[in-house]
């Protein structure tokens, strides 16, 4: 039999309607949940979120370290990466439930005014199982956002 090889999630693509799709998802993604833009054009940007499996559940506007140079953070495997890419094709616009993002949070109620404030709508209320706080929104662009804030 095979060995396997490790295999881990590093990046998700969605796709935005032009560049002014692009450049709303970007607005909200850096502006509402503070994620960090490593590159924007006129029909892609790609965007890192702190370090997967991190104890804080980062998500701040910096790279975990911020003294890694530009290309150290582009290559460093413990960030995910959130890429957007401009099409035309309705065909390549349904959006729907999938993909959902999911991201930890450590203020669930401060995160979910400031999506609101950038253009995000809940689905539902905030749900309060015994291990912490989740809500549900739906994002400008139609993807639907999962935020998680766990029970300390």
């Amino acid at each position: 039999m095979a060995s396997l090889t490790a295999v881990r999630f590093s990046r998700c693509v969605l796709l935005a309607r032009g560049s002014e799709g692009v450049a709303q998802s970007v607005h909200f993604y850096q502006n509402a949940l503070g994620l960090t833009v490593l590159r924007h054009t006129d029909d892609w940007a790609e965007i890192i979120c702190g370090a997967v499996g991190s104890a804080s559940g980062d998500i701040g506007r910096t790279p975990p370290n911020p003294q890694q140079s530009q290309q150290t953070v582009e290559e460093d495997p413990t960030l995910f990466r959130l890429n957007i890419r401009a099409v035309e094709s309705e065909a390549q616009l349904s959006v729907g439930y999938g993909p959902i993002l999911t991201f930890d949070v450590d203020d669930m109620d401060s995160v979910v005014a400031r999506c609101a404030q950038f253009g995000g709508k809940l689905d539902g209320p905030i749900q309060y199982p015994a291990h912490g706080k989740v809500a549900a929104l739906r994002a400008p662009d139609g993807y639907m956002i999962g935020l998680y804030e766990p029970t300390l």
